[in-house]
C-alpha cells in the first residue's frame, strides 16, 4: 500500500532544498482544501486565496527553516489557521461562526449529469451539516472530509484531544437524530 504521508514528507525535504517542482506539485495538490478551510473562519473567499498564497509563499521564502512534525496536511492547515486568524485581527475583523458565513460559491456552467449530482449533493450534504453547531461542525468535517485525527484536529485547533471527541460525539449524536427523522418521515 502507498504510504501519501511520507510522499509529502518527502516532497517538503524537496522543498527544503530549492525543488520548485515539488513545491508547485504541494501547492497543487492541498491549494483548494486550505482555501476552504481559510474560507470557512474569514468567510471570503478573494482574503481566504490571499491567505493561502502568503501560507505557501512563506513556506517557499523560508523553506530552509520549516519542520513538519506532524503530517504535511496537518501543518499546513495549522499555518492557514494562524494566518488567517492574524490577518482578522490586524484588519480588526472579527471572526464568523460557521452559521454566518454565506457560501460565495462562484456559478460555473455544469454541462454534465455529474456535475448537477454533485452539486446537489453537496448542497444537500452542508444543509444536514448546517443542524451541527459551527466547532463541532468544523471538528466533524476535518475529522470524515479531511481524514484527519483526533491529536491532529486537536493540535490545529488548538484544544484538547477530550474536546475533539466531545464535539464530534455531539455531530453525530444529532446526525443519528436528524437519520430517525428522515426515516420516520419516509415511512409515513
Amino acid at each position: 500500500m502507498y504510504n501519501f504521508q511520507n510522499e509529502d514528507i518527502r516532497l517538503f525535504d524537496q522543498i527544503r532544498l530549492g525543488n520548485e517542482l515539488a513545491f508547485n506539485t504541494i501547492f497543487d495538490k492541498y491549494y483548494s482544501d486550505l482555501c476552504e478551510f481559510s474560507l470557512m473562519i474569514v468567510g471570503n473567499h478573494q482574503t481566504a486565496e490571499e491567505i493561502v498564497a502568503d501560507v505557501f509563499a512563506n513556506i517557499w521564502i523560508n523553506r530552509g527553516k520549516h519542520t513538519v512534525e506532524t503530517t504535511l496536511k496537518g501543518y499546513l492547515l495549522r499555518s492557514t489557521k494562524n494566518l488567517t486568524i492574524s490577518y482578522m485581527r490586524k484588519n480588526k475583523i472579527q471572526i464568523l461562526s460557521l452559521d454566518e458565513i454565506e457560501h460565495h460559491q462562484p456559478v460555473s456552467e455544469l454541462t454534465s449529469d455529474k456535475a448537477i449530482i454533485k452539486a446537489e449533493s453537496k448542497i444537500t450534504a452542508e444543509s444536514i451539516l448546517m443542524n451541527i453547531p459551527a466547532k463541532s461542525r468544523l471538528v466533524f468535517k476535518m475529522h470524515r472530509f479531511e481524514n484527519l485525527k483526533y491529536k491532529e484536529i486537536a493540535n490545529i485547533l488548538e484544544i484538547s484531544i477530550k474536546s475533539v471527541e466531545k464535539h464530534m460525539g455531539k455531530s453525530l449524536k444529532i446526525l443519528r437524530g436528524l437519520e430517525s427523522k428522515i426515516v420516520t418521515i419516509s415511512k409515513n
